[in-house]
């Protein structure tokens, strides 16, 4: 069984076709219209909703120590 993204790009390709007439369809066209007429359902609708910023740890420089003045 195909999940719906699959469905909707076998559906998008295939009306792309039709309108093309015997024309070269190319994938790449085909994704960025199914990209653009896709809606999410379920679950995954609900919680995209409202994204959150991750907090990250910031990392410290490490100490340099300087130079010691010493010549070669």
């Amino acid at each position: 069984m195909a999940n719906a993204w699959r469905e909707h790009v076998k559906k998008t390709m295939a009306d792309m076709k039709a309108k093309a007439k015997g024309g070269k369809i190319m994938l790449k066209d085909v994704l960025k219209v199914a990209g653009k007429t896709y809606k999410k359902s379920g679950k995954s609708a609900a919680s995209s909703g409202k994204t959150r910023k991750r907090k990250t740890a910031k990392k410290g420089k490490k100490g340099k120590k300087g130079k010691s003045g010493k010549k070669h």
